[in-house]
């Protein structure tokens, strides 16, 4: 019972097994971590390829700018599970709560949810187009008599929303959200009034560059998708004819007023210095006068609104946000 020869092999033969388990411990994350990265970053190209699209109102158009990436992601398996619109889900984003709600389709859709994933926490489905990577620790199970996959599934998911960027020089005065109906969102005649031209944060921008800015989304202020609540912008009061005609061409063009535009909130008071953004308001002009006596643009106002939408804009600055869900 003295006798220890033999016992350095029991031993090395239980360090060996050990190393292996290190080793293939070391393998899989390094492996594991390599596939997310490369599908993290095929999924987040892909997002802000689709949701460039989502303004267009076409599923088509999104699909097609997804699958122009395929040629040029790389992530593992590429060839045989490429991303298409069976990765993508639409989705409504909540700036305040950062809450992300599925939809149905593209209506009322202000982003994009592109996932490679076996199974889709938002609709319930499970596409099955996970990453499939393979896996060096588990084989080595089998040396237990035990059965292990060779391969694992690696999840990714990005969330791309759309942010419309402030062009349009017209600020409204916060006594217009309390009311309703039709109103006189500027007159030139009128002694109080009811909103303001602006030219944001670029003092070097006059109202008719923001408008002509606004319908080719070229020429935008400086920083403009950092304007916000609290953003100090400048205000002035003109009631030169050439403005209110600038502003019939970009509201009311061919004489027909179709659309609604995002516009700023600011406190009651003068047109004569700056004021800070206090909210966002829908602004729908429905007619714009123009007489040598008379000139004025009216609309209809809703504030408590948000820039994350792409309804009222025609300018929209695309942004990755977090997948709450799937915590990525």
């Amino acid at each position: 019972m003295r006798n220890e020869h033999g016992s350095v092999i029991v031993f090395v033969t239980l360090m060996i097994v050990l190393l292996l388990i290190m080793v293939g411990m070391g393998l899989d994350t390094g492996q594991l971590t390599y596939t997310r990265s490369q599908g993290q970053a095929a999924v987040d190209a892909a997002a802000l390829a689709a949701v460039s699209g989502i303004p267009s109102g076409s599923a088509t158009e999104v699909n097609q700018r997804v699958a122009a990436f395929n040629s040029t992601n790389d992530y593992v398996k590429k060839s045989s599970n490429p991303i298409g619109s069976a990765n993508i889900t639409y989705i409504q984003y909540n700036e305040i709560t950062g809450a992300i709600d599925n939809l149905p389709g593209i209506t009322n859709a202000n982003g994009v949810r592109v996932a490679l994933e076996q199974n889709n926490p938002y609709t319930g489905t499970a596409p099955g187009t996970g990453i499939n990577t393979p896996v060096f620790l588990t084989p080595l199970m089998k040396l237990f008599g035990q059965s292990a996959p060779a391969t694992a599934d690696v999840n990714v998911s990005a969330v791309a929303v759309l942010k419309a960027l402030p062009g349009v020089p017209i600020a409204v005065m916060s006594n217009l959200c309390s009311g309703s109906g039709s109103v006189r969102l500027r007159d030139a005649n009128e002694s109080t009034d009811n909103s303001c031209w602006t030219t944001y944060t670029d003092a070097s921008k006059t109202v008719q560059t923001l408008f002509e800015a606004s319908a080719s989304c070229s020429g935008l202020p400086a920083n403009t998708d950092q304007i916000t609540i609290g953003t100090s912008i400048g205000l002035n009061d003109d009631t030169s004819t050439p403005t209110y005609q600038d502003a019939a061409s970009f509201f009311c063009p061919g004489g027909t007023c179709a659309k609604c535009w995002i516009a700023p909130v600011i406190p009651n008071g003068s047109c004569s210095s700056s004021a800070s953004i206090s909210d966002w308001a829908r602004i729908c002009p429905s007619e714009v006068k123009l007489t040598a006596t008379d000139k004025y643009i009216k609309a209809t106002v809703s504030c408590n609104q948000t820039l994350f939408r792409v309804d009222h804009n025609l300018c929209f600055s695309p942004r990755l946000v977090r997948d709450s869900k799937s915590g990525m």
